[in-house]
C-alpha cells in the first residue's frame, strides 16, 4: 500500500481558496478606504472580484464532480485539483487588472503578487509557483511592450493609467523571480525532509510490527536484530550496520549491508560535529529519501566481550546518546573495526532497555569522508535503537517466562507438561521417519522413608541430586523432566529397547552413586513403539506397567515392557 501523503493537494488547494479569498476582501477594503491608492472605485473593483471568485469556485466545483464521478466508476477516488490548477493564471489576470490604474509594476498593491505567488509554490507546488511566476512576467511585460494600459484602463472605468518603463517592468519581475525561486528551493527542502521523516517513521512502526511478529514465532534475538538491520538500511541511505547484543556474559552480532552503493547526503544548517577529536564538520539535513535498497544478507558474526570495551563503545553507552566518528580506529577500536572493516561516517547507537544496556547499532553512512548526517536522523536512530532494545528485553522475558512454566522449581528439570509438548513432538517424528521411540519412567525407592527420616528439606535435596545425575548420563538428544512427586521420565528418540535399556541402567548407577544425604536406588520401566499410529497414552502405561513391574520384583531395576503395539492409520481399516 502507498504511504499517505502529509496534506492532500485537495486540502492544500483549498487552503489556496482562502489566501484567495483573503486577498479579495483586503482589495475590496482598499477600494473602500482608500480609492485614490488603488485607482479604483469600490463600485469598479466589485464586480471584477466577484466574477474572479466565481471562477475559482467553478474550478473546485467542476474538479470536485469529476472526482466523484472517477469514484463512483471505480470505487476509487479519482485525480482532482486539476481544473483548479488550470485556473492560476486567473490570479495573474485579476490582480494586473487591479494594479493597473495605480501603475501597474510600480504600483503600491504589487505586494499582492508576491503574496499570491508565495502561496501557490507552498500550497500547490514548487513547480507550479515557478509557472505561476512565468505568467505574471509575460502579462506585466505584453501590457507594457503592447502599450495595453489605455485600452483596460478604459474598459475598467478609468482614464488614470500610468504606464511604466520596459527597464520597470523587468526590475520588478526578478523580484517575483527571486520570491519563486526563493520559496521553491526551500519548499522543496522542506518537503523532502518531511518525505524523508515520514519514511524514517513508517520504516519504524513497520519495524515494530515485524519484530512482534518475530517474537511470537519464538525467533528471539536473532529474529530481532535481522529485523532491526533490515529496518534501518534504506530509510538512513547506509552503506552497512551491525548490531550487538550483551547478554548474560557474552556477546552475539550480526551484520548487514545494502546491495547498491546510496546517495550522499546533502548540506544544510549548521548543527551536530563528529566527535573523533577532528575538526567539526557542518551537520546537515540526514541521508537521501527512502529509496528501494535492498539488504544483500544479514550474517552472524563472532565478536568478544572487548566488543563493547572500545573507547567509542564506553562512550555512546555512557552517555546514552548517539555517537559520531569519521573512521573506527584500527588500535583503539579494533573489535569495532573488525565487525565493519574499514567504515566511515560511522553512526553508534547505545541500546539500552531502561536502565539496563543491551548492546550496540553501528550505522556506517560511508564515504565521502565529509558525509553528513543530520540531527533528526541520528535521534530517529537512537528511536530505532531504543525500541530494538526493549523488544529484545522483551523477548528475553518472555523466553524466561516460558522458561519457567515448562520447568520445575525445584529440580530445574523440565515439567510434566513441557514432557508431554516434547513427547508429542517426538512421536509426530517417529511417525514420519519410522525410527523407534523409547519412553523411561523412573520411581525413587522408598523416598517416602528418606522424608519421614530426614525431613522433607533433604528429601528436596535427594530429588535435586537424582535430576542431576539423569540429566548428566543421558545422551544430548534425550528429555529428562520431572514425571510428578518423585517420578521422573526420560524420551529417548531414535532408540529401540534394548539401546534405551543401557542408557536407563547408566542413570540407574549414577544415581546409587551420587552424593546425598542418604544413598537411594531408583526403579525404572521402559516401553518403545515405532511407526505411524504411536499413541503417547499407549506409550505411557506401557512404561508404567514396566515401572510396576520393577518395583514388584524388588526395586532398584529396571524392566523393559513389550513392544507397544500401534494403531494401524485408518486408511488401512477395514
Amino acid at each position: 500500500m502507498a504511504p499517505r501523503q502529509h496534506t492532500s493537494l485537495d486540502q492544500r488547494l483549498g487552503a489556496l481558496q482562502l489566501v484567495r479569498v483573503a486577498v479579495v476582501m483586503l482589495v475590496l477594503a482598499s477600494a473602500a478606504g482608500v480609492p485614490r491608492q488603488l485607482g479604483l472605485s469600490l463600485g469598479q473593483v466589485l464586480p471584477l472580484s466577484l466574477a474572479y471568485l466565481a471562477s475559482c469556485l467553478l474550478g473546485q466545483v467542476v474538479d470536485t464532480l469529476r472526482s466523484r464521478s472517477a469514484q463512483g466508476a471505480t470505487g476509487r477516488r479519482g485525480p482532482s485539483a486539476s481544473f483548479r490548477q488550470m485556473l492560476l493564471p486567473v490570479d495573474s489576470f485579476y490582480l494586473a487588472a487591479l494594479t493597473l490604474p495605480s501603475g501597474g509594476a510600480q504600483s503600491d498593491f504589487v505586494w499582492l503578487f508576491t503574496v499570491e505567488l508565495i502561496a501557490v509554490t507552498l500550497l500547490a507546488s514548487p513547480r507550479t509557483g515557478v509557472r505561476l511566476a512565468m505568467c505574471d512576467t509575460v502579462l506585466l511585460l505584453a501590457i507594457t511592450a503592447l502599450r495595453l494600459g489605455a485600452p483596460l484602463g478604459q474598459l475598467l472605468g478609468t482614464a488614470s493609467v500610468y504606464t511604466p518603463s520596459p527597464g520597470e517592468v523587468v526590475v520588478r519581475t526578478a523580484g517575483f523571480w527571486a520570491v519563486a525561486l526563493c520559496t521553491a528551493y526551500f519548499s522543496a527542502l522542506s518537503e523532502r525532509d518531511l518525505r524523508r521523516s515520514k519514511g524514517q517513521l513508517d520504516a519504524l512502526s513497520q519495524m515494530a510490527a515485524e519484530m512482534e511478529e518475530a517474537m511470537e514465532g519464538g525467533s528471539g534475538a536473532e529474529g530481532i536484530e535481522a529485523v532491526l538491520l533490515r529496518s534501518v538500511l534504506a530509510p538512513f541511505g547506509l552503506a552497512r550496520a551491525a548490531v550487538i547484543w550483551e547478554r548474560k556474559a557474552r556477546v552475539t552480532a550480526a551484520r548487514a549491508w545494502a546491495q547498491a552503493p546510496t546517495a550522499d547526503a546533502t548540506a544544510g544548517p549548521p548543527g551536530t560535529h563528529w566527535q573523533d577529536g577532528g575538526p567539526d564538520v557542518t551537520d546537515t539535513s540526514a541521508a537521501p529519501p527512502a529509496t528501494p535498497g535492498v539488504v544483500s544478507a544479514v550474517e552472524d558474526v563472532r565478536v568478544g566481550l572487548d566488543a563493547l570495551e572500545c573507547p567509542v563503545a564506553k562512550r555512546a553507552l555512557r552517555d546514552n546518546q548517539a555517537v559520531l566518528v569519521r573512521a573506527l580506529s584500527a588500535v583503539t577500536d579494533r573489535a569495532l573495526d573488525d565487525l565493519l572493516p574499514d567504515a566511515t561516517n560511522v553512526v553508534v547507537v547505545p541500546l539500552r532497555a531502561g536502565l539496563e544496556r543491551q548492546g550496540l547499532l553501528l550505522a556506517e553512512s560511508g564515504p565521502p569522508v565529509r558525509r553528513r548526517v543530520s540531527r533528526r536522523s541520528l535521534d530517529m536512530l537512537m528511536r530505532f535503537g531504543a525500541h530494538a532494545a526493549l523488544a529484545l528485553s522483551n523477548a528475553d522475558l518472555r523466553k524466561e517466562v516460558d522458561k519457567l512454566a515448562a520447568s520445575d522449581s525445584l529440580t530445574g528439570l523440565p515439567n510434566r507438561r513441557a514432557l508431554m509438548t516434547d513427547l508429542s513432538r517426538e512421536i509426530a517424528r517417529s511417525a514420519r521417519s519410522g525410527q523407534p521411540l523409547s519412553l523411561a519412567v523412573i520411581d525413587v525407592d522408598h523416598f517416602k522413608r528418606v522424608n519421614d527420616t530426614f525431613g522433607h528439606l533433604a528429601g528436596d535435596e535427594v530429588l535435586r541430586e537424582v535430576a542431576a545425575a539423569m540429566a548428566a548420563n543421558v545422551r544430548d538428544v534425550d528429555v529428562v523432566a520431572r514425571y510428578g512427586g518423585e517420578e521422573f521420565a526420560i524420551v529417548l528418540p531414535n532408540c529401540a529397547g534394548e539401546g534405551a535399556l543401557t542408557v536407563v541402567e547408566r542413570v540407574r548407577a549414577a544415581v546409587a552413586a551420587a552424593h546425598t544425604v542418604t544413598a537411594v536406588t531408583v526403579s525404572a520401566g521402559i516401553a518403545t513403539a515405532s511407526g505411524p499410529g504411536l499413541d503417547g497414552e499407549r506409550l505411557l502405561g506401557a512404561a508404567d506397567a514396566a515401572l510396576y513391574a520393577s518395583k514388584n520384583a524388588g526395586r532398584d531395576r529396571a524392566t523393559l515392557a513389550p513392544p507397544v503395539a500401534v494403531r494401524a492409520p485408518a486408511a488401512l481399516k477395514a
